[in-house]
């Protein structure tokens, strides 16, 4: 019998958050996990998980380990958890050895609630020493379906998650969540964490107040124009588009049309990333034209229309796309827009995304080489590397190379951490009496910031690149960042004192195993997962394809059965199915006149009309798609009204 109970974490989730009670489902998963049986949880995007495992955390004796695989989650989870007083922590490659020592430290005296840690640090040899002595009282293992190569971030490290833990004490609690598991899925990340008689514990793919549309047009300039011109009228959203120019150039566009808009992508600095994602959340920008990058972690409700500019690569990112929209469960549109010629462009996409096997080892020396790394010699910490380099070095374009260290990474031969934040590394080539000298030598200004800079720093930066981030070292020092770099550049250049490195879309890679003397990598491991993504992609593609409800479609990919049509999908209202139940301009005019007339809701327009309820609701959604009429909620409930009335 379990000693914590679902009283005790309602007091939790009151204290730390203030909501009186749980969610439907968040309270069936933590009596689960409270009872000690393993669970896996699957809830759409924006379905609460991340409760699912904060509020036993708080409850249960001892440290909850989360794994999860995105530095900027992590870290972005960890700053909210602490705003509400909760310890936190995480460790990650952007963060300094000696850091992350203290930070196990902390977490073995009994600091941290928990503890968010990536996949790939299970496997260091500093966390299989501290983990022994850490009291772990749960494993949470967010994004889980990236244990499976079926789910759509596919990730090698996350199968071996339950093999690095090794031993543990019969009462440590499992717990894997995921928004996009299909039935193959499930049954991977239920046989590859080895649960025994799992809770699995799902809300369901159904989201109601999502009126799925798709449409297929070599217009589709014109039809996105409209798309978000009508959209913006409801309120803010976001149009995912596939590369940094086609963001840029229509976040200008809708901008001109007088549509407050902001583009969103990887070659943007983090501080202009940052200051456009609270915009949107503020509501100050309504509209971000985005990368499939924004969005991740991002809460905020009234998000009334996703669209997607050409196909996604698979459904499981298209649904956890799309379900960023109407989280506040009031009527919102996912739409895809696309014409034939998108889908060989993403095939080819696809494969040029898996290079020669040639190329893949070119690529391989190349980068050792130019992290200086001998045949055998193990890469001891995270390296900032610059693509270009390699590429210069190896004859390969750019993009060959960034496409080969993917591919490496996802043969876990090295790991690739994308920086969020910028930050500048030093180290001291002088000894430190040699550095005391020039300090007292200098003139006072001078010396008095090389003082303070060496404090920062500290004796670490003698022996190898210690890295802080920018913002703080500004603060600290009290100067701006251009000040800070020259005089970075001044010590390094003309005194010679040190050298330093600004890393900012530099990605940190470290390989995981000893240079090879000769590469070699299993050719049919290496090419699996394409296969595996044209094959999703055909999936999305027949989803676009469909002459069915677009949202059966979806639910039964995500293993649901016994559907009904959605009576709310373009194919639901638009389409010609059962005639009883089509929508034509004359039932449009019925209803405006008994809108006039004083009738507003659904059960008046079903009275008056004599229509079945799957009619009067296929007729009130395209109604107020197309803004003919707009929703009201009272405390008598929902009505209608004519749109300007």
């Amino acid at each position: 019998m379990s000693q914590w109970t679902l009283d005790d974490a309602r007091q939790a989730l009151q204290k730390y958050w203030g909501y009186e009670d749980f969610r439907p489902g968040q309270d069936t998963v933590i009596e689960s996990v409270l009872r000690g049986d393993d669970t896996l949880v699957l809830f759409p995007t924006g379905g609460g998980k991340s409760l699912c495992y904060q509020v036993p955390a708080l409850v249960m004796d001892g440290l909850t380990i989360v794994i999860s695989p995105l530095v900027a989650l992590m870290q972005d989870q960890v700053e909210q958890l602490k705003e509400r007083g909760i310890r936190a922590t995480f460790i990650n490659s952007t963060i300094p050895r000696y850091e992350v020592e203290q930070r196990l430290v902390n977490a073995r005296n009994g600091m941290y609630r928990l503890l968010y840690i990536s996949p790939e640090r299970l496997a260091t040899d500093r966390w299989k020493v501290e983990q022994q002595q850490l009291n772990i009282s749960l494993i949470a293992i967010d994004e889980a379906h990236c244990i499976s190569e079926w789910g759509h971030n596919f990730r090698p490290s996350y199968r071996k998650i339950k093999e690095e833990f090794g031993e543990l004490p019969d009462d440590v609690r499992w717990m894997a969540l995921t928004a996009t598991a299909t039935p193959e899925v499930r049954d991977d990340l239920v046989k590859n964490l080895e649960f025994k008689n799992p809770s699995i514990v799902t809300s369901g793919f159904d989201r109601p107040n999502l009126q799925y549309w798709v449409s297929k047009t070599p217009r589709k300039k014109e039809t996105l124009i409209k798309a978000v011109e009508r959209g913006a009228k409801m309120g803010s959203g976001i149009v995912y588009a596939n590369t940094r120019k086609d963001c840029e150039k229509w976040a200008h566009e809708f901008t001109r049309r007088g549509i407050g808009s902001a583009a969103y992508h990887a070659g943007m600095s983090s501080d202009n990333r940052e200051r456009v994602q609270k915009q949107w959340i503020e509501g100050s920008v309504p509209v971000v034209v985005a990368t499939n990058a924004f969005g991740m972690g991002i809460d905020k409700s009234d998000c009334r229309f996703v669209i997607h500019y050409t196909l996604p690569l698979s459904l499981e990112a298209y649904y956890q796309e799309a379900g960023r929209a109407g989280r506040d469960g009031e009527p919102a549109y996912p739409i895809l827009i696309y014409k034939d010629g998108d889908l060989e462009l993403l095939k080819s996409r696809i494969e040029r995304a898996y290079p020669e096997y040639e190329t893949i080892k070119l690529c391989y020396d190349g980068l050792c080489d130019e992290l200086e790394l001998a045949i055998g010699t193990l890469h001891e910490s995270a390296s900032a590397v610059n693509f270009s380099k390699i590429a210069k070095r190896t004859g390969l374009s750019v993009n060959k190379v960034s496409s080969s260290l993917q591919v490496l990474q996802r043969l876990e031969l090295l790991e690739i951490t994308e920086l969020y934040v910028p930050k500048i590394g030093v180290r001291f080539v002088v000894s430190h009496e040699m550095l005391r000298s020039f300090i007292e030598r200098s003139e006072s200004k001078k010396g008095e910031f090389l003082d303070r800079l060496y404090r920062q720093f500290g004796p670490n930066a003698f022996h190898q690149s210690h890295y802080l981030d920018e913002s703080y070292l500004t603060e600290k020092l009290n100067v701006t960042a251009h000040q800070l770099k020259k005089a970075l550049e001044v010590f390094a250049e003309r005194d010679q004192i040190l050298a330093y490195e600004l890393l900012g879309e530099q990605p940190l890679i470290r390989l995981t195993e000893p240079r090879m003397q000769r590469f070699e990598i299993d050719r049919h491991e290496t090419y699996h997962y394409r296969d595996v993504l044209l094959k999703k992609l055909s999936y999305m593609h027949q989803y676009a394809e469909t002459g069915g409800c677009r949202e059966k479609f979806l639910r039964i990919y995500f293993g649901e059965t016994n559907l009904s049509d959605c009576g709310h999908c373009d194919y639901c209202v638009t389409k010609k199915g059962d005639p009883k139940i089509a929508v034509n301009q004359v039932d449009l005019g019925k209803v405006r006149e008994l809108l006039r007339s004083g009738v507003q809701n659904a059960n008046g327009i079903r009275q008056a009309t004599g229509w079945s309820h799957e009619k009067v609701q296929r007729v009130i959604h395209f109604m107020t798609r197309e803004q003919q009429i707009s929703r009201v909620v009272r405390e008598t409930g929902v009505e209608y009204q004519l749109s300007g009335s």
